[in-house]
């Protein structure tokens, strides 16, 4: 039996519509993955099943009991993880008929997302789960409802169904584009021939005598006529042609060395023999890495464990850590202060960003901040958009030193890809806490894991991009040729290491 339908539904704030439905529904043992933009409307769908939010057109049949777990912040007693944790468990036990969860992964350690997964798969009513986790998406959805220009449309298979299906729509749109773009290119190239003809239709030839030009002159002038107006069809054609929309395409941006503050010194972070405690209960035991520069640092641990805590020991200088005179800290965290909410987006990127006004576009454009977002105020932002605004002010200030906790939090899918393509290519060094597997792996080239009060530190992370001085190297070259006299030598020695590297990474 059906216990939830969802008809031609539209939601409008502001005097602006913020969504649109086709047909949406789910019955029994359905798990519906909820994805879409932050700020596309998805926690207002949720509340609106959930009978929160009455401000609504269309028609909304829900036949049984709706628990709500909405996104969770973290507490002064309890983190974000352990506070979902709770809250979760709590809804559980209530066996609701249709059960609701808004990013239930954030904040939590790999094995409680374990159990989040295995636990949701066995859920017997109709679930509901707003993610952008691949990982809990494709362990637990059987039905996707995505939102897409205003427009939350059903997919009835799987997260990785759903993804293949969008990707290969998306390659039709592209070439169909393509084609349409080359044929109209094509007949705009045959009418400027036909234009050209009948130009030299109407003036004659050279060798015309006078009375001959006179004679010829009616019958020149209709047949370029004829020419131009074939032409003006050709155009005509061409015009029509485009009924194919470009498909977008975020660009990326790449940063370069010379982007960033220099670096001095064979490592950016270091700790000796750290005792970490909080709240009188210690965390860490005699703990020691170090962190060169151009490496990219997953901390990883159970929630709890003390990633934070080593974080803000870091950066406050804490006996027994080492943060390097010429590091430039830029640090993001869910907890920050919030931006001013009489402030427009533009205004608050343009104070923050050391890049031109066209490469901070780029990269705004590139999380989905695009230029319908420059006028608006940060109070007007959902809370994604929000934290995508603060991480953007961070990644394009004069850092060279990235020190990320969770930012892969409530961000959406698109902008989880960009900040990933982002690092992957940030030229200076990045230490974060991601609890998003996915992600770990791709950007990370190393990984310190908190374990047991104790920190376990492989010089290589599996699964990441190789550990290389390739970054660091190509940093001090960079800084290197813009010195006021170039040593020769050294820019010799430099380049050859660089080659070795090269090699050495394939």
């Amino acid at each position: 039996m059906t216990q939830l339908l969802l008809d031609q539904l539209s939601k409008t704030v502001a005097g602006q519509p913020l969504f649109t439905t086709d047909r949406l529904s789910a019955q029994t043992g359905d798990r519906v993955g909820i994805i879409g933009a932050n700020g596309a409307g998805k926690t207002t769908l949720a509340r609106i099943i959930a009978g929160q939010e009455a401000d609504f057109t269309g028609t909304r049949q829900v036949t049984d009991t709706v628990v709500l777990v909405p996104q969770i912040a973290p507490t002064e007693d309890k983190s974000g993880g352990q506070s979902m944790l709770a809250r979760v468990r709590t809804a559980l036990d209530q066996r609701p008929a249709i059960l609701i969860l808004d990013e239930p992964s954030a904040n939590l350690d790999d094995q409680h997302q374990h159990w989040l997964n295995r636990t949701l798969q066995h859920f017997a009513g109709v679930l509901l789960v707003i993610s952008h986790d691949r990982t809990l998406l494709q362990a637990v959805a059987t039905t996707i409802w995505a939102v897409d220009d205003h427009h939350f449309s059903q997919y009835n298979g799987t997260f990785d169904a759903y993804e293949t299906d969008k990707q290969r729509r998306t390659a039709n749109a592209t070439d169909a584009y393509r084609h349409e773009q080359r044929e109209r290119h094509d007949l705009q190239l045959a009418a400027q021939k036909r234009r050209e003809k009948a130009n030299r239709v109407r003036k004659g030839g050279r060798n015309l005598s006078a009375a001959e030009r006179g004679n010829t002159k009616s019958l020149r002038e209709r047949t370029a006529g004829k020419i131009e107006r074939g032409a003006h069809a050709m155009l005509d054609r061409a015009d029509r042609q485009v009924v194919t929309e470009k498909p977008h395409q975020a660009a990326s941006i790449k940063l370069v060395a010379t982007d960033l503050p220099p670096v001095q010194g064979k490592y950016l972070i270091s700790a000796s023999d750290l005792d970490l405690r909080r709240n009188g209960k210690l965390l860490l035991r005699q703990a020691s890495f170090r962190i060169k520069p151009g490496e990219r640092v997953a901390l990883t641990g159970a929630n709890g464990s003390g990633k934070s805590t080593l974080i803000d020991a870091i950066l406050a200088h804490q006996p027994q850590t080492h943060l390097a005179a010429s590091a430039r800290v830029g640090y993001f965290h869910q907890d920050m202060t919030e931006l001013p909410t009489d402030r427009t987006v533009w205004a608050t990127m343009a104070r923050a960003t050391t890049l031109d006004v066209n490469r901070t576009r780029q990269v705004m454009g590139a999380f989905g901040l695009t230029a319908r977002f420059y006028d608006r105020l940060v109070g007007d932002l959902s809370g994604g958009e929000r934290v995508k605004l603060q991480l953007l002010a961070i990644l394009v200030s004069a850092s060279n030193l990235l020190i990320l906790d969770e930012p892969t939090n409530y961000l959406d899918l698109p902008a989880l890809e960009a900040l990933a393509d982002y690092l992957v290519g940030y030229p200076g060094t990045v230490l974060f806490v991601a609890h998003d597997q996915a992600f770990r792996q791709r950007v990370a080239t190393r990984t310190l894991a908190v374990d047991h009060q104790r920190i376990a530190d492989p010089q290589r992370t599996a699964q990441g991009t190789p550990a290389t001085d390739l970054p660091r190297l190509r940093f001090e070259y960079d800084q290197l040729m813009q010195a006021p006299e170039l040593d020769q030598a050294k820019l010799k020695e430099l380049r050859q290491k660089i080659a070795a590297a090269q090699h050495e990474n394939g």
